[in-house]
């Protein structure tokens, strides 16, 4: 018997690979814009890696770590947030509210000079449906912290479409957009007067304060071959994002806050000048590959990614996206 198999949301299910790869040939054709590059801070991103519209654990809750590696220069060379920092760490909570609806909190470990912090990065609520052997999901993703503002800095809803394309083949789609909201903060050096002498050999420089306010594009499709009972499966995925953003600068002056002592607390900074405000738009294509090892009990799953293609500005020294390395670990 012939069955309509994607009744719902039928032409992002039915037609999703085709808006993928119009997506990924508009960042390749797009031409070289004034200024353009990868988004000026490159984190370790929770989202669109791998994601999935079927629930992966199996209790009522379920626990993960990730840890990653990337060469120096994906993160913002001098940056004295967790931007400069190579190996990366990451927990989630996720818990089952319903037959329909799971939560999760994820919590980043940021460096900095004083060792590492733990930080709620973002509160996740996630809708499941199961409808002619497709399963589909809507992600609402919020950051909890209001930074001294009216309602969440962070915005991120997507939505995802898995679907099994024979016995040991399956895909997994997802699109979605973001409001960024986010910065970081980086040593401006000062000229050392030539009669300066003591313990000191150099004044203290000032502290540049970068944010970035603007929206992003997600996309992505992977496939999924599985070898065993258990689902484990070996993988291969296009990661495709893209964004416009204001960013803001502030110079801000140490010597009007000597209420800083410890390194990396900046909430007491103050600007000593105007700050101004630039265009930055750009994009960057992954190409991701790992594997799955399933059981009942846990996930492991190592990957590897490479940018295929990127923009960074011509005049000013780029922030590049590199190879990037690790692995999560489910107890669910």
């Amino acid at each position: 018997m012939f069955r309509l198999r994607y009744s719902l949301f039928p032409c992002a299910a039915r037609q999703h690979q085709v808006w993928f790869v119009l997506l990924v040939g508009l960042l390749l054709s797009t031409p070289t814009l004034e200024a353009v590059a990868q988004r000026p801070f490159q984190l370790a991103d929770p989202f669109y890696r791998n994601e999935t519209a079927r629930r992966s654990f199996y209790d009522k809750v379920a626990f993960t770590t990730e840890v990653s590696y990337h060469p120096e220069g994906l993160g913002q060379s001098g940056g004295l947030t967790g931007g400069s920092d190579p190996l990366g760490l990451r927990f989630s909570v996720d818990y089952e509210l319903g037959d329909n609806f799971d939560v999760s909190g994820i919590v980043d470990a940021f460096s900095s000079g004083g060792g590492r912090s733990l930080t709620l990065s973002w509160v996740v609520l996630k809708y499941y449906r199961y409808l002619e052997e497709a399963d589909y999901a809507l992600r609402l993703a919020v950051d909890p912290a209001s930074d001294r503002r009216v309602g969440f800095p962070q915005v991120d809803v997507a939505f995802l479409y898995t679907s099994l394309l024979s016995p040991i083949l399956s895909s997994d789609f997802g699109l979605g957009v973001r409001r960024v909201n986010m910065g970081y903060f980086q040593y401006v050096p000062v000229d050392a007067p030539e009669n300066l002498s003591g313990p000191y050999v150099s004044p203290r420089p000032d502290i540049l304060s970068t944010r970035a306010l603007g929206t992003e594009l997600h996309a992505m499709v992977n496939y999924n071959m599985h070898f065993d009972p258990a689902g484990s499966n070996v993988f291969a995925s296009i990661l495709a994002e893209g964004g416009r953003y204001d960013l803001v600068e502030n110079l801000l002056d140490q010597e009007l806050n000597s209420g800083v002592t410890r390194f990396g607390d900046f909430s007491s900074l103050e600007a000593d000048e105007d700050a101004s405000t630039t265009e930055y738009r750009g994009g960057v294509v992954w190409l991701r590959a790992g594997a799955e090892f399933n059981r009942p009990s846990y996930q492991v799953a190592p990957y590897i990614a490479a940018p295929i293609k990127q923009w960074y500005p011509d005049e000013n020294e780029p922030v590049v996206a590199r190879l990037h390395i690790g692995m999560r670990f489910m107890l669910r």
